[in-house]
């Protein structure tokens, strides 16, 4: 009791609200005779390979006043941040009152001395209560020769990525001098997973000899993975071969891995409950529930960050960007008999009757101001400045120079007017003209299109419907939820819905599963995110999957391999195709009767026109007498 109210004491008057501690007791010799050989390893560790770093320091009352003084008194320990925690005290109030930084923080050495005190209650309190616990890097210092190095294997102690122990030994061939040897553990290891690293040696340990790396490799485990075989082009079920055997770029980079860090996986067809992966009502489903409830080790299928995710997993960095495409089928052509008109725009139509009108106007008045006018009236005046608008040749020049300027002006509009026209005209009367495509989130909010979506247990219903955004909002209003893929995809076929799918997904599905090569994408995405595999909470092995991702991504690997799977089924060069599916053009074909039906219709116009001025020419034609 007496030596737990002494550091009790020391906690209160040395930790300060930051969790820094600064000490300023004096200074004992550590040379000093009555000092046991652990201090002295411990002093030389803190001021050796650990100098420089932060410390969480848990402490066993048990080591009594005199020896707890001489620990917090140390010259290391003095100027370091430092957390002071008790390791008789109840671990799950401790937790509870920690902020992040303390029980996540990467930068800090988790260091636990103890003497006869067990610390596995403590420790075993901290893990059943908050899941945010993970020493990164974690020595256990034991003043104490019954408990063995057995004690790394327990599970308290599993989050670990770096983990060392440092015991006593007695050496008895150097005339029976102590020594600490340094333990640690190796969970793949077939044979003695318990190893010893071997003694201290001052001077001569380094960072890297106490921290080793515990995962070289994974020693051929099998790892069980939570997927679905249905995620074009990462992971999917394969051709021809037995329930559970996936192929995609996610397995090209499986089996990359598993060459190196020697180990195996096995597949999970499909999620009981036949859901993605989504928090509803308080629990995981689908995919992610394979990993948090079921002890699958990690996913491979793809999912991209959210808070919430990354409360309750451990991420992997992030190795491809995708997001959920919305699928259109194509708009129908326009109608062939306006084909005579789709050359030029509408603005273009009407500055040419303008500027006609204006020519009509302005010949007729300088017609009018010659001596000899040459055309007898404004009915003539229009139909010679109509000539070169149809391409046609004027049967007299005008005698003055400002009438022959005037007149050469317009035929050389009319001559680059009148080419354009006939050029477009070609390309409208062979090639189908579209409406224009929508392009965006808004322009499909605003449109007289639906939304469908098979019904899997994705975020994005929800994150629509909680959007701060008008037009994802709008289209949450317009979303239908299927319970089948067929159900959601054939309103798309009719024409009357959109699709919303992950991106590359819905390319292949459209054209692999359903041979539609008249549905296109929408440039805009919803939700890009970056991809990655989730594992299983404080996972400390995670990062040997970090490095290899990394090193994949960075050789162009990743790229590659999800360009090959999806050009098995969509085809070659298909990037560039998707971005000018919109303007490619079609083959060559012959003209036909509806391609030409615009002409007649304007052959129609034209006789009817003159029909009617001929009936008013003759109704107003004086009557001989």
């Amino acid at each position: 009791m007496v030596a737990r109210g002494v550091l009790a004491v020391m906690v209160v008057m040395a930790v300060t609200p930051t969790g820094t501690c600064v000490f300023t007791s004096p200074r004992d010799s550590l040379t000093h005779p009555d000092v046991h050989l652990p201090l002295q390893v411990f002093h030389e560790l803190v001021t050796g390979p650990l100098t420089g770093h932060s410390f969480v320091l848990y402490l066993d009352p048990d080591l009594g006043p005199h020896t707890l003084a001489r620990i917090l008194s140390l010259p290391a320990l003095q100027y370091a941040s430092l957390v002071l925690v008790d390791l008789s005290s109840d671990g799950r109030e401790w937790c509870q009152k920690q902020p992040k930084e303390i029980l996540r923080g990467d930068y800090l050495v988790h260091i636990v001395v103890f003497a006869t005190t067990n610390p596995l209650p403590f420790f075993r309190a901290v893990v059943n209560t908050n899941e945010l616990w993970r020493a990164k890097y974690l020595v256990l210092f034991s003043l104490s020769k019954k408990i063995k190095g057995e004690i790394l294997k327990a599970h308290e102690f599993s989050r670990a990525e770096r983990l060392v122990m440092f015991t006593q030994h007695i050496n008895d061939k150097i005339d029976s001098s102590a020594q600490m040897d340094m333990v640690t553990y190796f969970p793949f290891a077939h044979h003695n997973s318990i190893a010893t690293l071997g003694p201290w040696l001052r001077g001569e340990v380094s960072a890297e000899d106490v921290f080793v790396d515990r995962f070289p490799t994974f020693e051929g485990y099998k790892f069980l993975l939570g997927t679905w075989l249905d995620d074009f082009p990462f992971l999917h079920q394969a051709r021809d071969r037995p329930e559970g055997e996936g192929v995609g770029s996610a397995v090209e980079m499986l089996d990359a891995m598993a060459t190196y860090l020697n180990f195996s996986y096995n597949f999970t067809y499909m999620p009981p409950d036949k859901k993605w992966g989504d928090f509803e009502d308080g629990a995981w489903t689908g995919i992610l529930k394979l990993v948090h409830d079921e002890g699958r080790n990690f996913s491979v299928n793809n999912f991209g960050y959210t808070p919430k995710r990354f409360e309750d997993f451990d991420s992997s960095v992030p190795y491809w960007v995708d997001g959920f495409g919305m699928a259109l089928i194509n708009p129908p052509p326009l109608p062939k008999w306006r084909n005579v008109y789709y050359p030029f725009t509408a603005v273009v139509w009407a500055a040419m009757a303008l500027c006609l009108a204006v020519v009509v106007v302005a010949f007729y008045i300088q017609d009018r101001a010659q001596t000899k006018p040459l055309l007898g009236g404004l009915g003539e005046v229009w139909l010679y400045t109509l000539r070169p608008v149809l391409s046609r040749s004027l049967p007299t020049l005008p005698d003055t120079h400002n009438q022959r300027l005037f007149v050469a002006a317009w035929c050389l509009v009319c001559l680059i007017l009148t080419t354009a026209y006939t050029a477009n005209l070609i390309a409208f009367l062979t090639i189908p003209l579209y409406q224009k495509q929508l392009e965006t989130a808004q322009q499909l909010a605003e449109s007289d299109f639906r939304v469908s979506m098979l019904d899997y247990g994705e975020f994005v219903p929800q994150a629509l419907r909680s959007s701060r955004d008008t037009y994802y909002r709008a289209l949450a209003a317009k979303l239908d939820l299927y319970e089948s893929e067929p159900e959601s995809v054939y309103p798309v076929m009719n024409g009357t819905h959109a699709y919303i799918q992950a991106y590359h997904y819905s390319r292949i599905l459209f054209s692999e599963v359903y041979h539609a090569r008249n549905v296109y994408m929408l440039r805009e995405q919803l939700y890009p995110n970056h991809l990655c595999w989730y594992f299983q909470k404080n996972t400390a092995w995670k990062y040997k999957f970090d490095i290899e991702l990394q090193r994949l991504l960075q050789t162009g690997l990743v790229a590659h391999w999800v360009k090959v799977k999806t050009e098995y089924y969509v085809g070659n060069d298909f990037e560039r195709k998707w971005l000018l599916e919109s303007t490619e053009r079609r083959p060559a074909v012959a003209l036909t009767l509806e391609h030409t039906q615009g002409l007649f219709f304007l052959l129609l116009l034209g006789w009817g026109l003159s029909g009617a001025a001929f009936v008013w020419e003759a109704a107003t034609r004086p009557r001989p007498r």
